[in-house]
Order: structure tokens, then sequence, then C-alpha cells
């Protein structure tokens, strides 16, 4: 699977940030879509979300994709964000043991995948636990 500078570049905004909309309705948007899913308006303006949330559910997989036979088991979580929306995003630096639902979890910047031909690194956001000794 080739990767391309350009490409990424392009998505950084979607890879390195949680940007979302915000609507005069006060519904909040992710990932950012210029009309609401509520009420229809076009007045939504583009907020960056705090990153930090709750952890709904989670699902645990051994199966893998080439390129990513590295990262098994993949742990993926069901997000609700502190804004409101919820997500589905990688889970990061955690244990099966360690997971429970309504674990408060917030979003980092981990390596996604990297490409041997051109040598291009991705990194993109991924969702870790917050224990108790962190902020």
């Amino acid at each position: 699977m080739n990767v391309f500078p350009p490409q990424v570049w392009r998505e950084k905004e979607t890879l390195y940030r949680l940007i979302g909309g915000k609507c005069n309705c006060g519904n909040v948007i992710f990932p950012y879509s210029p009309v609401c899913n509520k009420c229809g308006s076009t007045s939504v303006s583009k907020i960056k979300l705090s990153g930090k949330g709750i952890l709904l559910q989670y699902t645990v997989t051994y199966q893998h994709r080439p390129g990513f036979e590295k990262t098994q088991p993949t742990y993926v979580g069901l997000i609700k964000l502190q804004e409101g929306p919820e997500i589905i995003a990688p889970l990061t630096d955690v244990d099966e043991g360690e997971l429970k639902e309504g674990d408060k979890v917030e979003a980092v910047i981990r390596r996604i995948k990297s490409d041997s031909n051109n040598g291009l690194i991705v990194y993109g956001t991924k969702f870790r636990l917050i224990k108790d000794g962190d902020k």
C-alpha cells in the first residue's frame, strides 16, 4: 500500500486534529460538515474538539490488514466526546484486561503506518485511557 506525501498533507487536519463543526442550533458535528445534520442549516463554524471523552464500548480484533501485522491485536472503541458526538476510533497503550466501559479517554497522536516504499510514516489520532495519576 503506497502512501504519498501530498495525500497526507491534504488530510492533515483530519489526521492530526479533531476538527468538528458547531451549528447555530448548538449541535456539534464530527467530522466537520458545512451542513448541520440536525436542522439542515449551513451556519456551521469549525471548532477544535477537546479530544476528551468516555469509552462507551470496545472490541478487540486479532485479524490484520497487510502492513498492520505489528499492531495486533487491535482495540477499537466507541467514544462519546465531551462536546457530544460519538465516534469510533482506535485505542492505544492499553491491555484488554484494563479496559472497561465508562473509562475516561483522551486523544493522542500515534503512528498509524509506515510505507516502506518511500519511507513515509503516517501519524494519526488514537485514544488512550486517562489513568488516575494523569491530568
